[in-house]
């Protein structure tokens, strides 16, 4: 055992054993005591727990403890190394990193001697208290008394180097626990430093890193701003270039312009005298439809004689219209005569509507309604006419908007064509303007390029060399930020060199378009020799920096041609002028050949609307006729309907006077019946009030006689009768019809009867009641005073007690009747309130029948008044007629002064030609116009119209002018006849302006819009029935 502690005792380090001599050595010194009186069994445990606990001290032979008492002194003694184990392991806890490695090995030495020593501590409780008598002595616990002295011996020296070594360690420990302190202190100093220089490296770093960028900005600025002078310098320079040869191809491109317009003057001087050529086309067009329009007189004629045979017929109508226009006058006075009477009649009716009226007046009645349904009718058939009238009007008008149409659409192709020629006039106007503008531009791109070469070479040109070897030393410590900015130059000089290629690009686009707008080949050839020249010269601009100078005398120089060329420019734009004018000269003279045309045409198609209006003049007389005719018969149907309302409308009003009539008589009777109930009420509550007062005054009675008591007063036989019962009607709130009002009232009327009869019945029994009452207290009053007059003894003062209860009891039955008549007398009135409110309901349905009579005599006037508006409409129409009657008698009549005075003009001009050789020469043209003034001599004046007249004038005309050119003598009556001709035509173009364009009469009844409200609707038997609103 000696040998294996010695053999493990410099294994274990200085930290074991330490220790366990702390812990065992006041056990050692308890032992070297008491060694004899531990028994054999307990060596055994002893040794066996230094065996066993071989394998768990990594090779450290622990010494054994002797007994329970060293037990307990080494856990006594333990504690400060439990508290030493939990102070290192707390300081190891604090430590930072830089804690040296004996501190862990020794607290890992600690934690395994605790976990031994528990183990043993267990083993000794566990064998301690066994028995000692129960160990058996031989030779081999001898043996272990021996080993255990030696043993003893042994752990005595082992504790005391152990307690030495223990407290070597625990002072070492102190010292690096004390040494761990300040380290933490000195590191967590450290660590601030640290931050601190770091946190003002940092700051220094951004500092200088911002200057540095800075500077770096403010570099790739001035070579952004080099660049972009350069590229700009170059840009002038192509600009100045082109502009100049530009100007000089301007230059010859005018000159060809002037050439063009020259030969435009001539070619417009080719369209007027096309233009010349085709008036004179227009003019022999107008002498051929001249010719037409010959043509179309002689059927002008022929349709006049239609239209005179036509008017002939319009003449008979009209006088057919006049005489129904009389009758209708007449009808029209019959009916205001019978509507008055109706009037009256109504009056008479309401007046005498209460007695029965004799069977004479009812005839009359019923006379004087067929009457009014008579003019019904007959006012409906003039209606019907009226909208016939109506219709044609808006047919007529229907017809004049579509040539009004047709004339619209001739206008607007007329319009189109102008607007044709306005627009070539405007496109060369803007081809002067764009020329204009473009040499503005030349100018101020000019100007543009002086300005810039100036600026050029007053700006110093300053060489970047200082600066970039000061970038260079400080880009060496940023080359990072340096590649970035690196990329953002190369970036931004791609983008300055798209600026630049979009710039070219413009440029070619407005060249292109340029061109587009010139239309010349030369000009597309020199500026292709242009672009080939600056991309040629795009190489040698980077070497033309330092000559500036040069430049301003070349800009100088260019100054100078482009005011030659704008001078020029100035001339050829005079002449432009100048050709526009011609132009508009030109486009006036055919406007004026238009109008002309225009003109003509114009006056031909109102000579065919002549010849239509005469139509259409002869269907209107035929469809005014048919309208009179319809017109009537409507008329004559509504005067029927109308008859039948108003008998329908008086008979419901005769109904209706009746029955407020007989409403009227059940009020008053319930109203007096229902007052002769509240008199009996009164009077009873008068008896009532009366009795009460005889009551008291018995009760006030103070002495009654005794004899009474034997006899009765005679109040109890007498029994007062129940109170009135509560009338048992329900009023209803809503009556379904008249007759049920009727029978609620004839019921209530004849129950109110009956409660009347047995109100009156109780009020005469209790009336005998008083009366029995009355004299039943006289006696009782004489009685008592007789009885106070003979009886000698007196009674005293008080009232016996049946008389009292018999008191009593009549006060109460009087009460209980005076409640009841109470309770009677609130629901009679409750009754008349209902009463009155039901009266004034059926004054109220009066009202309303009132004001049904009123608004049907509103109707009936305002029907009046649409009648008249109507035969008023009727009276103009015929006026208007006798109106185109005569306008067509003097139409005729000047007609034929017109023929006679041509007539006389004629042969007074035959027998004025004297010269034979004209005869000759003209007889084939005097033939058939000598022929045609026999057939007028001899045909009736009737079939003559303005249109022959027209011929002979214009023939008669020609003719004149032959012999006033041959020098012959002028006819001597010629000069006295053309005035009168003249004025007997104008007479009747002013009657043909009358007759085409009437004045517009609106009808009264139709307002102010001039159309028709009228509904056509056909029938199942495909018939028109007209609704007029």
């Amino acid at each position: 055992m000696k040998e294996f502690q010695q053999k493990s005792a410099p294994s274990t380090g200085t930290a074991a054993g330490p220790k366990k001599k702390r812990k065992v050595k006041g056990g050692a010194q308890a032992d070297s005591a008491s060694a004899d009186r531990h028994s054999p069994d307990r060596i055994e445990n002893i040794l066996n727990v230094m065996v066993s606990d071989l394998s768990l001290t990594n090779g450290v032979a622990l010494p054994p403890l002797v007994n329970s008492q060293d037990h307990g002194d080494v856990e006594a003694r333990g504690s400060p190394v439990s508290q030493i184990q939990e102070e290192a392991i707390g300081e190891a806890g604090r430590a930072s990193p830089l804690s040296n490695t004996p501190t862990a090995t020794n607290s890992e030495c600690l934690a395994e001697n605790t976990a031994l020593q528990q183990n043993y501590d267990s083993d000794a409780n566990g064998d301690g208290f066994a028995p000692e008598e129960s160990r058996p002595l031989s030779s081999t616990e001898s043996l272990r008394q021996l080993s255990q002295q030696l043993n003893g011996l042994v752990s005595e020296a082992r504790n005391q180097e152990l307690s030495a070594a223990l407290d070597s360690s625990t002072l070492t420990n102190s010292q690096l626990s004390a040494q761990i302190d300040t380290l933490t202190k000195q590191s967590q100093e450290l660590s601030d430093q640290l931050q601190k220089e770091r946190k003002e490296f940092e700051q220094k770093f951004t500092k200088e890193q911002g200057a540095m960028r800075e500077q770096l900005q403010v570099h790739i600025q001035t070579i952004g701003i080099l660049v972009s002078e350069k590229t700009e310098l170059q840009t002038a320079l192509s600009y100045t270039q082109q502009a100049a040869r530009q100007k000089t191809g301007e230059a010859e491109e005018l000159a060809n312009r002037f050439q063009a317009s020259k030969q435009r003057i001539s070619e417009l001087e080719r369209t007027l005298s096309t233009v010349s050529t085709q008036q004179k086309q227009t003019e022999k067009h107008t002498r051929e439809l001249e010719k037409e329009r010959d043509s179309l007189r002689v059927e002008a004629v022929r349709l006049h004689s239609a239209s005179e045979e036509m008017k002939q017929q319009s003449s008979e109508l009209s006088e057919q219209l006049r005489l129904r226009s009389s009758e209708n006058g007449a009808l029209s006075l019959e009916l205001d005569e019978l509507r008055k009477r109706l009037e009256m009649a109504d009056v008479m009716l309401q007046q005498f509507s209460s007695q029965s009226g004799s069977p004479s007046e009812h005839q009359q009645i019923q006379l004087l309604l067929e009457e009014k349904h008579q003019l019904e009718s007959h006012t409906a058939e003039l209606m019907e006419s009226v909208a016939q009238l109506q219709r044609e009007r808006d047919q007529y008008a229907e017809q004049i908007q579509e040539e009004g149409q047709v004339w619209k659409d001739k206008t607007e192709q007329l319009l189109s064509q102008v607007t044709l020629m306005s627009q070539e006039r405007d496109r060369n106007a803007a081809l002067i303007q764009e020329l204009q503008e473009q040499i503005t531009e030349l100018k101020n791109t000019t100007a543009v390029m002086s300005q810039e070469p100036e600026n050029q070479v007053a700006s110093p040109l300053l060489g970047p060399s200082e600066r970039e070897r000061a970038l260079e030393e400080s880009l060496h410590t940023l080359q990072e930020e340096k590649e970035a900015l690196a990329l953002q130059y190369q970036a931004q000089v791609r983008d300055n060199e798209q600026l630049s290629r979009l710039v070219q690009e413009q440029e070619v686009r407005v060249e292109e378009l340029e061109k587009q707008a010139e239309h010349a080949t030369q000009e597309v050839q020199d500026r292709l020799r242009i672009l080939e020249d600056a991309q040629s010269d795009k190489a040698t601009i980077s070497r033309a920096l330092g000559q500036n100078r040069e430049l301003k005398d070349q800009l100088a120089e260019l100054q100078n041609g482009f005011v030659k060329l704008t001078n020029e420019n100035m001339e050829l734009t005079s002449a432009l002028q100048s050709e526009q004018h011609v132009k508009k000269e030109i486009a006036r003279k055919l406007g004026q050949l238009q109008e002309d045309l225009h003109n003509a045409k114009e006056q031909l198609q109102e000579r065919t609307q002549e010849c239509s209006s005469l139509q259409e003049q002869r269907d209107q007389y035929l469809g005014h006729l048919q309208q009179y005719s319809a017109g009537y018969q409507q008329v004559a149907a509504e005067r029927e309907q109308l008859h039948k309302q108003f008998l329908q409308q008086t008979q419901l009003m005769d109904q209706l006077q009746h029955e407020e009539v007989q409403g009227k008589v059940m009020l008053e009777q319930s109203q007096l019946q229902l007052q002769q109930a509240q008199e009996r009420v009164n009077l009873l509550a008068k008896d009532n009030e009366q009795l009460k007062t005889e009551v008291q005054e018995l009760l006030n009675s103070s002495v009654v006689n005794t004899t009474l008591r034997d006899q009765g007063d005679g109040v109890e036989s007498h029994s007062l009768p129940e109170s009135f019962q509560k009338s048992s009607i329900a009023i209803p709130e809503d009556f379904d019809s008249r007759e049920e009002m009727e029978d609620f009232l004839h019921s209530a009327l004849s129950r109110l009867e009956g409660e009347r009869d047995e109100v009156l019945h109780r009020l005469e029994e209790e009336r005998k009641l008083h009366q029995a009452a009355l004299q039943q207290v006289t006696t009782m009053s004489h009685e008592h005073h007789h009885h106070n007059t003979c009886t000698e003894t007196g009674y005293s003062d008080g009232v016996p007690v049946e008389v009292h209860e018999a008191l009593q009891l009549a006060m109460e039955k009087l009460q209980e009747r005076f409640t009841a008549l109470m309770q009677e007398k609130v629901d009679l009135k409750e009754r008349v309130d209902e009463l009155e409110h039901r009266c004034i309901q059926l004054s109220g349905e009066t009202d309303t029948i009132g004001e049904y009579i009123a608004l049907y005599q509103n109707q009936r006037a305002i029907m009046k008044q649409k009648h008249q508006e109507k035969e008023q409409y009727i009276s103009m129409l015929a006026k208007d007629k006798e109106e185109m009657k005569a306008k067509l008698s003097e139409l005729q009549e000047l007609v034929m002064r017109l023929v006679g005075e041509r007539n006389e003009w004629y042969s007074r001009y035959m027998s004025a030609i004297g010269n034979p050789d004209l005869l000759s020469a003209e007889e084939d043209i005097v033939q058939p116009v000598e022929r045609h003034v026999e057939l007028n001599a001899v045909d009736s004046p009737d079939f003559m119209d303005m249109s022959t007249a027209v011929d002979l004038t214009t023939n008669l005309q020609s003719r004149t002018d032959l012999p006033q050119s041959s020098g012959g003598p002028e006819p001597p009556a010629g000069p006295s006849l053309r005035p009168r001709e003249d004025g007997t035509a104008r007479q009747i173009m002013q009657l043909l302006q009358e007759i085409q364009n009437p004045q517009a009469r609106v009808a009264p009844f139709l307002g102010e819009n001039p159309c028709i409200p009228f509904f056509y609707r056909p029938d199942e038997n495909d018939e028109v029935k007209i609704m007029v609103i």
